[in-house]
């Protein structure tokens, strides 16, 4: 290791990546790169589908918060990481030489091949995915003609997606909705009785669910399923799939027919000892869900062994928090999943925003938060307008009282 400052890489400036480097400290030379110049509120981006949110809504300037931190953020994209060297290069031609280094790049949309979907069908992965598709359906709902919408994938995503969609019936917008799912259920790594419930809430509207259906070919008016089934599409949106980030596919870091890059329980990689894998793109021992909590928590471990690791203490060992589950299904309603247990209430929607809140804050600047309080607020106040007032009507309150339920 270096006898002057330690240097620290971090390949990624989301959730993990932001948190490794506000834990890591400021005598420390550490770089987060990253090709994007804002980090971004994925959790959130369903709701820019209905003008809940706008970009800069669920948007942080990177280079802004790791100023904060006490470090350096690099805009550029990461092509290699040389492990026999300790570098790492950028598309703009930059070598970082590390004494550690975090991956936490998150992972890339894959369409797996589908004939037409990489041209023809919108992404659903980041935040300028969800502005394009809310400008799409801003054109089609000036339409005489009611447009077509196709959703391929019925996870989370894709059935959030879903609810924002027909949250803009309050303005008038009407589609006819296609949900399409390979799985014989939507939702099918949650409880059944979420699923169940997800498909009650949206029976009473112009939405068809086909399950057990796999897309094979997308083109710019339709969506080809494999049993021949043609759907017209006007607005393919794909919400199904995640995989590894090209550059990470040839790093060194896996074993061919790795999905992921595999870790010990404390983050380290397999194949180096001085990198640190956390997010997304990490093959943790136990499994845990791709989600943004986790993530957090991978990122605070992950700097903290970072630090351990050039002090010689011992590495802190990841252990996943049993985290309860917040989905959203527009205005219409919002579950609360706890293991195996679901809560389902409009009024939950509140808890949502106010974790978005909590932690927007955190990320801005996590030892004086309340400082840069200005985006807060203007996000606070948007939300407060857009998503909470049209919740406290009379009938809205009542329906959500008694459209809260716990289902089993």
């Amino acid at each position: 290791m270096s006898p002057s400052r330690p240097r620290v890489v971090i390949i990624g400036g989301n959730f993990a990546g932001l948190v490794a480097a506000s834990r890591l400290p400021c005598d420390y030379d550490v770089t987060v790169v990253d090709a994007r110049a804002d980090f971004e509120w994925t959790p959130n981006i369903h709701e820019i589908l209905s003008g809940v949110k706008d970009r800069e809504g669920v948007v942080l300037p990177r280079a802004e918060c790791v100023s904060r931190y006490g470090h350096t953020f690099v805009h550029d994209a990461v092509t290699k990481i040389d492990r026999d060297n300790s570098s790492v290069m950028t598309e703009g031609g930059l070598v970082l030489p590390y004494d550690a280094c975090l991956v936490a790049a998150g992972s890339q949309r894959t369409t797996f091949g589908v004939d037409g979907a990489d041209k023809h069908a919108l992404g659903f992965r980041l935040v300028d995915d969800a502005v394009r598709i809310a400008g799409r359906l801003d054109k089609l709902a000036a339409r005489q003609r009611r447009a077509s919408v196709v959703i391929v994938g019925g996870g989370v995503s894709g059935i959030e997606a879903l609810g924002e969609i027909l949250r803009r019936r309050g303005q008038g917008d009407e589609f006819n909705i296609h949900v399409v799912e390979l799985e014989s259920r939507i939702l099918d790594q949650l409880p059944q009785g979420l699923a169940s419930d997800a498909l009650q809430r949206f029976a009473p509207y112009p939405v068809t669910l086909h399950t057990n259906a796999a897309v094979t070919q997308v083109d710019g008016r339709s969506v080809t399923l494999g049993s021949g089934e043609k759907l017209t599409a006007d607005l393919c949106i794909w919400s199904a799939g995640m995989t590894l980030p090209d550059f990470l596919r040839d790093a060194g870091l896996n074993d061919t027919g790795d999905d992921w890059l595999p870790v010990e329980d404390t983050l380290r990689s397999r194949y180096a000892d001085n990198i640190f894998v956390a997010g997304d793109c990490a093959d943790l021992p136990t499994p845990v869900r791709k989600q943004a909590y986790y993530a957090m928590d991978m990122g605070e471990v992950a700097g903290d062994n970072i630090s351990r690791l050039f002090r010689d203490r011992r590495q802190r060992r990841f252990r996943a928090a049993a985290m309860p589950m917040v989905i959203s299904f527009g205005d219409i309603t919002t579950w609360l999943v706890a293991g195996e247990s679901v809560v389902a209430s409009p009024l939950l929607a509140a808890a949502k925003e106010g974790v978005y809140q909590v932690t927007m804050a955190r990320l801005a600047s996590p030892k004086e938060p309340l400082r840069y309080s200005t985006d807060v607020v203007g996000r606070a106040a948007m939300a407060t307008r857009q998503l909470l007032l049209p919740q406290l009507t009379p009938s809205k309150l009542f329906l959500g009282l008694t459209g809260s339920r716990i289902i089993v």
